[in-house]
Parts: C-alpha cells; sequence; structure tokens
C-alpha cells in the first residue's frame, strides 16, 4: 500500500483529479491532503466532498480549515462560506474533526511546522497548523531561522503551509516542503510514499486573482450590515473601488440606507420625550425611572429626563442599525 501526500490544494479541484490521475492512485492507496483544502480556488466544496467521500483517506487540519473554524474570516474565507450556502455549517462540523498530524513509517505530516526536539503527540496545534499563533511562537523561539532548517528529527517531515517556489524543498532524509502555489497558477504538488517519489501538476491559471474581483459585490452583499457600528458602515462605504461600478453603486446605497436611518433621529427622540411624560403623568416624577427599566430604550428616557436627549447621544447608545431599528420598532417610528 502506498500514501499519496498532496500539499496545499486551495480549492484546485481539476489540478488534483489530474495529480491523483498522474500518480494512478488505487483504492488500496491512502491519500493525505496536508490541509488548507478551501480558500482562494474556484472549486473548494468540489475538493472537500471528493475528500470526505474518498474512503482511505485523512485530511489535515490546516490554517484556513481553522480560521473558518475559529470565524476570523478573511476575503478568501467570506467566499467559502457563500460557495458553501445551506452546507457551511456541515462543513465546519467536518473541519472540527481534523487530526492536526499523521504519522506514517516513513515520515510525519503536517501542515505548517514542529518544533524540534519534542515529540509530535506533544506538539502545539497552532504550530502544527500555521495559525497566526503559531507562527509567533516559531518566530520567537528560532527569531528568523526557518523552523525546517533546525530539525533534527529522527523521521523526515512532509508539510505544505509555506510556498517554497515552483518545486518542492528537499532537504533528503529531513524536510519535503510540498506547497507550490498551486491556487496562484503554479503547480500543485504530491509525494508518494514509501519511495518519496515527487509528482506535480501544472495549474491551469492563476485563480486566486480572478476570483478576488469576482467575489467582491456579492461577499459585501452578505456581510451583516444591520449588526456593524455606524462608523465601521462609514468607513467600508467611503472605501470605493471606481473600477468595479456595481460594487460602488452597492456602497452608495449604503451609505444611503444608513443616513436615512440617522435622519430619522428626531422622530425617535420626539417619540421617546413623549413616552418619558406619559410615564411622569402616571407614576410621578420620582418613580417613573422603575417602570421605565421595562422599555429596551431606558437609557434614553433617563438621558431625555435628566438633561435633554440629542442625535449624537441617541447615535452613541444605540450603536448598530439594528439596535436603531428595534427601538424605532418598539416605538412606532415609520421609517
Amino acid at each position: 500500500m502506498r500514501t499519496i501526500v498532496v500539499g496545499d490544494i486551495h480549492g484546485c479541484y481539476q489540478e488534483l483529479i489530474e495529480l491523483l490521475a498522474k500518480a494512478k492512485i488505487t483504492q488500496e492507496d491512502c491519500l493525505v491532503s496536508l490541509g488548507d483544502i478551501v480558500d482562494r480556488g474556484t472549486d473548494s466544496v468540489k475538493v472537500y466532498d471528493f475528500l470526505r467521500n474518498r474512503p482511505n483517506t485523512i485530511v489535515l487540519m490546516g490554517n484556513h480549515e481553522r480560521k473558518h473554524l475559529r470565524k476570523t474570516l478573511s476575503y478568501s474565507q467570506e467566499i467559502v462560506k457563500l460557495q458553501f450556502g445551506d452546507r457551511y455549517e456541515e462543513f465546519l462540523e467536518w473541519a472540527s474533526h481534523l487530526p492536526y498530524y499523521h504519522e506514517t513509517a516513513e515520515a510525519i505530516l503536517v501542515h505548517a511546522a514542529v518544533e524540534n526536539d519534542i515529540p509530535i503527540e506533544k506538539q502545539r496545534e497552532e504550530v502544527l497548523c500555521g495559525c497566526t499563533a503559531g507562527e509567533k511562537h516559531l518566530s520567537k523561539r528560532y527569531g528568523d531561522t526557518y523552523w525546517s532548517e533546525l530539525y533534527t528529527g529522527e523521521k523526515p517531515v512532509i508539510f505544505g503551509h509555506h510556498v517554497v517556489g515552483d518545486n518542492p524543498l528537499i532537504v533528503e532524509g529531513k524536510v519535503y516542503g510540498i506547497d507550490t502555489a498551486a491556487c496562484h497558477g503554479a503547480r500543485l504538488t504530491g509525494l508518494i510514499l514509501p519511495s518519496f517519489e515527487i509528482i506535480q501538476v501544472q495549474a491551469a491559471k492563476d485563480y486566486w486573482r480572478e476570483e478576488i474581483p469576482k467575489w467582491q459585490l456579492p461577499v459585501m452583499m452578505a456581510k451583516p450590515w444591520n449588526t456593524y457600528k455606524w462608523d465601521k458602515i462609514k468607513a467600508i462605504c467611503s472605501d470605493r473601488d471606481s473600477r468595479n461600478p456595481e460594487l460602488s453603486n452597492f456602497m452608495i446605497e449604503k451609505e444611503r440606507w444608513m443616513n436615512n436611518l440617522l435622519s430619522l433621529a428626531p422622530k425617535i427622540i420626539t417619540k421617546v420625550e413623549e413616552k418619558l411624560t406619559e410615564l411622569i403623568s402616571a407614576h410621578g416624577a420620582d418613580n417613573f425611572k422603575k417602570q421605565a427599566r421595562n422599555y429596551s430604550y431606558a437609557t434614553l428616557l433617563y438621558k431625555a429626563n435628566s438633561s435633554g436627549l440629542d442625535s449624537d447621544f441617541l447615535k452613541q447608545t444605540l450603536r448598530t442599525p439594528s439596535e436603531w431599528l428595534q427601538v424605532m420598532k418598539e416605538l412606532g417610528v415609520k421609517s
């Protein structure tokens, strides 16, 4: 039985299939992905389905899978979340069980790195998968020296994560770096154990370069605008790219939507003052506060009573469109 180890796939499904065909993989062969199976390329969902459903297959935890699990979503993760749609939670559940390393008789397999002189089972997960915390830890321990230059373990380490160029980084019997940037138009690399034979296929194109502009509008539309603070909405909308008129128009509309909401401040203030008058009339100036606690906008009632309510205080208190709209609904303010 052979073990076919594949470097960072990043959604390059066609290249994965071509690589496995080149390796003449059989059902008896074990397939191991070093992680980062998603993001940047066009077919993350296809890669996931293939690896999940193929028997005798192991996928290691990469920093990109961990980003999804930790909900630290940058642009490439936001794209993949949209690509998965209703299946995104299914993907997260599957990814939460991925191992951080795999060991064979010939080698140790990890996504990113190992610390020297530490047994594989005691290695830090953040180092193994190459997340930011792991990178910082290695930098603190080794400075500018890359971990692979210091590795002296008995078994060689096969790793991805760090793009090493068009060809793999090989220090025979020590380390094999096989992330060769398939998603950026370079190559997808595999390594066959126990022979340590290297196989590669050329990527059809620079997928990530094409994905970046294609998904700008869908990602922007999917953002949770109602939960963003006013300053964040303003900052996002002010960063417009004239080369993408659709996106610019969308952000102009979002900025107009925000300003329209904020323009309703006088109506909200009037309604709060009316409610304050009603509560004081019913319960007295000394006792209305106890009744005011029953309302989500109690802070506005207290402010209106003490020193007067203005638009700035309203915006500082109702920090997001969601909070603003909820109070509008409770007060019966129409947009």
